[in-house]
């Protein structure tokens, strides 16, 4: 019998509609899809469904990021997701939620427990709330192993655990961290974190922009009446309206911390705005903040995954959840005195130690071939004192090239000369992920940093191991990657940021020094290069210049230069520099971002070279619409493959 024909009971229009056989039909809601046990193919991500409890019926979908050799023995925080659709509809194993949470996973690196609740009508709330908070215990539960599932098991972090949800799925957060307070979940694990999404609450009482003519009869209402047709109060019922008669105080909240998302445009996105004044003024002992899109309307970034509104949502998702790294670090040094900080990088204490508050963990090489570039990578010490050293990377050897010999590409991280490391993971994949693209051998050089070792150190530790790159052509047991696979007479220099800096400072001290056996620097290669003056140019704001970051990291890095920010290392045309026909290098690429603070020094830099009478190539590269040192940070983008294409260009002319 088809639907036509059928007797309807009730409806809830645009969502759903029953009939009076029982039967129900979902009007909205996209299809159910498999998971990717063996990786996506887009985002490589992982995801597989388990069973949490046979009666009732309760089951989820559970997501991890790609595992690499960089990350296979991470431990990632774990949220456990409640999906949206008023308690009715979708689904966690639909194509709509399985996109979304495929594409957060591999954004952000969290695990994630996608959960199937049990939906109204056929399951009247509470079911749907009884049914989360049962896959939060078998969550916490997992931390014991013993059996228990894997996933969560080898890569779950139960010290990080988060809730989230969108819409109703906020809701159920709300109700499960209120809960949470209350009572204990298993093996005494705590929930960190609650995400709350355009949560969905409504009283009988309009607030804000509600209009009060169709208040009773507008689908929130509507909806709460259908998915919970027997609750005291209707939509004064404190698990829909937290200030509802008899609601418990929200200072009970079972969470540290509370992250509440809404969207200009949503119907209820003065509930969330109400909701958040309540927790304020509740006595809540955590941390709350609020977030909003302007001009979005209800779940936009469900729906639009790819859009930067719904990119920017996950990103503050991710510094919500990963705040708590720097939180900790801030509790453990709240007892010291700060001698000086260059916010956002590095603090010094009185004490003479440093925290570091940017930067990225030290990762391991790959001797035996990186699994996912193939390209082999190695760490070397160039010098004991002072302490130098540097990881080496080889292009995948084939039997097609296991005899050719690449082109040396010496590198210099960037990261102000304070922050960063060659064996950081951010510098680690970016290498990683070129050598494979463009065929050359690299040695990245590990130099010491600021302010422990102000500079000139990073100048003398980057030429020192200049020097010993270029000895290990003579062989004579010198390492067997560059002598046997190094091309001696393709030498280039290249780095971003500070690292463009100290490109620039060795190619000149290049053309006064001479270097062992011959060897000269081929080419040099500046990426968003650190320069700056006393004087703005271009587009640098008048009023802030001193105050400025570049000025204040040239001050910190190198207190005791002479001339500050017009000294000649940083500022190639101040009192007394050399001229710049002197660098000591055949041909120069200088790559500019559009949207970078120092985009103009970069142009400034190619134009005092092109007037200085040197004798050399120079090319200026820019990428529209890009910030500072964009293509370490997003290497899969596009404009990030067209700067190593022309790198790859410039390498091979």
């Amino acid at each position: 019998m088809t639907s036509a024909t059928k007797e309807v009971a009730i409806e809830l229009l645009p969502l759903i509609r029953v009939y009076k056989d029982s039967s129900v039909e979902r009007l909205k809601g996209t299809p159910i899809v498999p998971p990717s046990p063996d990786q996506d193919p887009e985002t490589g991500v992982s995801s597989k469904d388990v069973t949490i409890s046979e009666d009732p019926s309760i089951s989820a979908r559970l997501y991890l990021p790609k595992l690499t050799s960089h990350n296979q023995n991470q431990k990632f925080p774990i949220l456990v997701f409640f999906h949206g659709g008023g308690f009715c509809i979708e689904s966690v194993f639909s194509s709509l939620y399985h996109c979304y949470l495929g594409n957060l996973v591999s954004q952000i690196n969290v695990a994630v427990v996608s959960v199937e609740y049990r939906l109204a009508p056929e399951h009247p709330l509470p079911a749907a709330y009884e049914d989360c908070w049962a896959a939060l215990q078998w969550v916490a539960s997992q931390s014991a192993g013993n059996d228990k599932d894997p996933w969560l098991t080898n890569s779950g972090d139960f010290e990080r655990i988060f809730i989230g949800g969108d819409s109703a799925g906020g809701n159920i957060v709300h109700n499960i961290a209120m809960r949470a307070g209350v009572d204990s979940l298993p093996c005494g694990v705590k929930v960190l974190g609650a995400y709350l999404v355009h949560p969905y609450f409504w009283s009988s009482k309009p607030i804000g922009s509600e209009s009060k003519e169709v208040h009773e009869k507008s689908l929130p209402s509507l909806v709460w009446n259908f998915v919970y047709p027997s609750v005291t109060g209707g939509v004064d019922n404190p698990m829909i309206n937290p200030e509802g008669p008899g609601a418990p105080n929200l200072a009970r909240l079972g969470c540290d911390w509370l992250l509440v998302c809404l969207a200009g445009k949503d119907l209820i996105r003065d509930r969330g705005v109400w909701y958040v004044d309540m927790v304020r003024k509740s006595g809540w002992k955590g941390e709350i903040e609020l977030f909003e899109v302007e001009g979005e309307d209800h779940v936009f970034h469900i729906f639009n995954i790819e859009t930067e509104n719904a990119k920017a949502m996950a990103k503050r998702m991710a510094s919500f959840i990963f705040h708590d790294i720097f939180k900790n670090a801030a509790m453990t040094s709240a007892t010291k005195e700060v001698a000086i900080e260059l916010l956002p990088l590095i603090r010094v204490y009185k004490d003479g130690s440093v925290e570091r508050l940017e930067g990225t963990p030290i990762v391991p090489p790959s001797p035996d071939q990186d699994p996912e570039t193939g390209v082999s990578s190695k760490d070397v010490t160039i010098s004991e004192d002072p302490s130098i050293s540097a990881r080496l990377y080889l292009p995948k050897l084939t039997s097609h090239n296991q005899n050719q010999k690449f082109p040396i590409l010496v590198f210099f991280h960037g990261g102000g000369f304070c922050i960063e490391s060659a064996f950081s993971s951010l510098y680690h994949c970016y290498l990683g992920n070129l050598v494979s693209q463009i065929n050359v051998a690299v040695v990245s050089v590990e130099y010491r940093l600021a302010p422990e070792h102000p500079l000139p150190a990073a100048y003398e530790d980057c030429w020192a191991a200049l020097q010993w790159v270029a000895s290990q052509s003579a062989g004579n047991d010198k390492d067997p990657w560059l002598t046997n696979s190094g091309d001696f007479e393709r030498i280039f220099i290249g780095g971003d940021s500070a690292g463009g800096n100290i490109v620039h400072n060795i190619a000149m001290r290049a053309g006064v020094e001479s270097l062992p056996c011959g060897v000269k620097v081929l080419g040099a290669y500046l990426v968003h290069p650190y320069f700056w003056s006393s004087k703005p140019i271009g587009s640098e704001s008048k009023e802030v210049h001193e105050k400025s970051l570049p000025s204040l990291v040239w001050n910190f890095v190198y207190p005791s230069v002479t001339g500050g920010v017009d000294n000649p290392m940083i500022n190639p045309e101040g009192p007394g520099a050399p001229s710049l026909a002197g660098l000591g290098c055949d041909r120069l690429l200088v790559c500019v971002a559009g949207k970078d603070l120092l985009r103009d020094r970069g142009v400034w830099y190619v134009d005092m070279v092109r007037k200085s009478g040197w004798k050399g190539e120079i090319e200026l590269f820019e990428v529209e619409g890009e910030d500072h040192v964009f293509h370490i940070f997003n290497i899969e983008t596009e404009n990030a493959k067209a700067m190593a294409k022309r790198l790859a260009s410039f390498i091979f002319k």
